[in-house]
């Protein structure tokens, strides 16, 4: 019974956010201001965006690294401080590196 619930809850949430997602896409290319893609979206103006919000960027990189160690943790039943740290350092993609310790146990 919970988890269909959950499922229903967490596709209500998903539905939202992309109702959201496509209303902001669908108001940016309605603005009256707005210039082509072409011209808002080249390397130079990216670059010094990433230049100028750093702060942004390496908040948002440690919250994606904690969310995935938390995924890997109850989806391999990994230790997350270990899985969190291997994140930080090695980049997310060096949890795929990572064996089950289920497997180790066993063998």
């Amino acid at each position: 019974m919970k988890k269909n619930q959950d499922k229903f809850i967490s596709l209500i949430i998903l539905f939202c956010s992309g109702l959201a997602i496509i209303w902001w896409f669908y108001n940016y290319y309605l603005s009256p201001d707005s210039r082509g893609v072409i011209e808002v979206y080249n390397l130079k103006s990216i670059v010094s965006w990433g230049a100028k919000n750093s702060d942004l960027l390496l908040i948002i990189y440690i919250f994606l690294c904690l969310q995935l160690a938390g995924l890997s943790e109850f989806k391999q039943r990994q230790d997350y401080l270990i899985v969190a740290l291997i994140s930080l350092v090695f980049t997310p993609i060096g949890l795929l590196f990572i064996k089950d310790e289920k497997e180790k146990r066993d063998e």
